[in-house]
């Protein structure tokens, strides 16, 4: 039995309530903390080994990475369940691989579920957040025989090349099953600091070849890469307390969390929330700002209006607009609406949008960024747009959503068509009327009545939108003059395979070392340059 977000967000909450107030509590004695939200709640599932199950300095299991990141995802109101009981102490990435292929069934160790065990493609499957940690058990053996005597590197670069492989098909798999969760794979950290310095020296360049190798494996396979190494660093003596044992201290476990993944996990399209605000300026002193309802637990009560940053004002719950007077010609302003509960607590991740009365176009992170000159041009002809903050966030990967509005503004296409997008509600109006113009037209389409439109878009699924514009635009398909140039695209269709030959011989496009990298995420940055580019070509 299938239950809804909202029915598991509520159990979630009713689930870290008991989990934090004694069992001796009256009702009174309750409280609600968890924050309003305008997020996509979550379900995150953590597969792997004993770093992922919590396995701890003294061999218990404790706290560990994933439970730190659950905590803070679930008080912040990004998650509704989570489940680290498919991660297990002494796992290699066979053992996960297997898992994932035998469609292992296992207790839940977590929340938010409705049963005490689950199944772990259906997991898969229904999970937006993904962490994956796994590879150090395939290497320990013969890492321990190694600085027992001397670093056999050609054995512990195949056991490694072994691993990524397995990584690989894991991912895949992963893809196969929900090709739109956001997936994160944990790198190594020197696990031996208490060596002597001749064998510290060897291990350390094997583990940044070894991390460059896992970063390259996720990244092909469009997953998130979470570098660990430089965070245990900082503080072994308290992280890594124990000589004889190459586990994480809770305090070890917490850092990595909150220093490497969560940053990472936050920034995450899929909790965007620039797309629930709008502002319409009206004149040079008077502006109306209009956003989408927030959800909580409970229930919002309020919603707070920030201005530069200083409370100004507050509308009750069914109100979803203000109009602010009285604002300086020609200046910077940010406005900020935050929800707040009955409880008290305010939403976390809350939109707001910045402006000048004056429309001044500027990114305060673009200065000395290579693609300047592309993202300038962009946001002047209107194709893309800034951030509520003031930023371009150029290395941000770029979206669905984002990518079918970017291809509409630049052709000037218009439809009063809807889309029939079941997962498009919950962007405002604009946005849905150039989703819908973008099916109208015909350069997007959707699976099972779904558009994915927070999900990030692949360099293969870019071309695939742009060639689609093209033929919109010139009434034709485009004919390749040459054969494929890219070793990695010969398993996609013709069309896929058209569309990315049709950016090489533009010089749109040129790869990498022969390689395309069709599965990797586009960055806002490379859109910019991609849309700029093809433009001029239908000058």
């Amino acid at each position: 039995m299938q239950f809804s977000k909202k029915f598991r967000f509520l159990a979630a909450s009713v689930l870290a309530l008991q989990l934090t107030i004694p069992a001796v509590a009256s009702a009174e004695e309750t409280s609600d903390t968890i924050a309003p939200s305008w997020m996509k709640q979550a379900d995150y599932v953590a597969l792997g080994d004993s770093l992922a199950h919590g396995m701890n300095e003294i061999g218990a299991i404790g706290l560990g990475y994933t439970d730190f990141v659950a905590q803070v995802l679930q008080q912040e109101g990004f998650i509704t369940s989570y489940n680290k009981g498919f991660a297990y102490s002494g796992y290699t990435t066979k053992n996960v691989l297997a898992d994932l292929k035998s469609d292992v069934e296992k207790p839940v160790t977590g929340f938010g579920y409705t049963s005490e065990q689950a199944k772990l493609r259906d997991s898969i499957k229904e999970a937006e957040l993904i962490t994956l940690t796994a590879g150090a058990n395939d290497l320990l053996p013969i890492l321990k025989e190694s600085l027992a005597t001397s670093v056999n590197a050609v054995e512990i670069l195949k056991a490694s090349q072994e691993a990524m492989k397995n990584i690989a098909a894991i991912l895949a798999e992963i893809n196969s099953l929900n090709p739109q969760a956001q997936v994160y794979v944990m790198g190594y950290y020197n696990s031996f600091p208490y060596l002597n310095e001749d064998v510290q020296s060897q291990f350390k360049m094997l583990l940044a070849v070894m991390n460059t190798t896992i970063k390259t494996t996720a990244e092909k396979a469009g997953a998130v890469f979470v570098p660990t190494i430089e965070v245990v660093a900082k503080d072994v003596a308290n992280y890594l307390p124990n000589p004889e044992n190459i586990h994480l201290s809770e305090a070890g476990y917490s850092a990595v969390a909150n220093e490497a993944f969560l940053p990472i996990i936050k920034a995450s399209t899929l909790w965007d929330a620039s797309t629930a605000i709008r502002v319409n300026v009206e004149n040079s002193t008077t502006i109306q700002v209009n956003w989408l309802e927030a959800t909580d637990n409970v229930g919002v009560t309020k919603y707070n209006i920030y201005v530069n940053g200083q409370l100004t004002s507050s509308q009750s719950a069914d109100k979803t607009a203000i109009i602010l007077e009285n604002l300086v010609e020609n200046t910077a302003y940010t406005v900020a609406v935050k929800a707040v509960d009955a409880a008290g607590n305010e939403s976390i991740q809350s939109p707001s949008v910045m402006f000048t009365t004056a429309g001044t176009l500027s990114f305060t992170d673009t200065e000395n960024h290579w693609a300047k000159d592309f993202i300038q041009k962009a946001a002047k002809a209107g194709i893309m747009k800034g951030y509520s903050d003031g930023t371009f966030k150029p290395e941000q990967n770029v979206t669905r959503a984002q990518v079918a509005t970017m291809l509409v503004r630049s052709l000037g296409l218009t439809t009063t068509e809807k889309a029939p997008f079941k997962d498009i509600a919950n962007y405002d109006a604009e946005t849905q009327q150039e989703i819908s113009a973008a099916y109208a037209y015909g350069l997007i389409k959707g699976n099972n009545g779904q558009f994915n439109p927070g999900q990030p878009v692949t360099r293969a699924q870019l071309a695939l939108m742009i060639s689609r514009a093209y033929e919109q635009q010139m009434k034709q398909a485009y004919v390749a003059k040459d054969g494929v140039p890219f070793t990695d695209i010969a398993a996609y269709n013709e069309e896929t395979k058209r569309a990315i030959s049709m950016l090489y011989e533009f010089g749109i496009v040129t790869g990498s070392n022969g390689e395309f990298l069709p599965a990797a995420p586009t960055k806002r940055s490379h859109a910019a340059k991609i849309l700029v580019n093809f433009a001029e070509q239908l000058k």
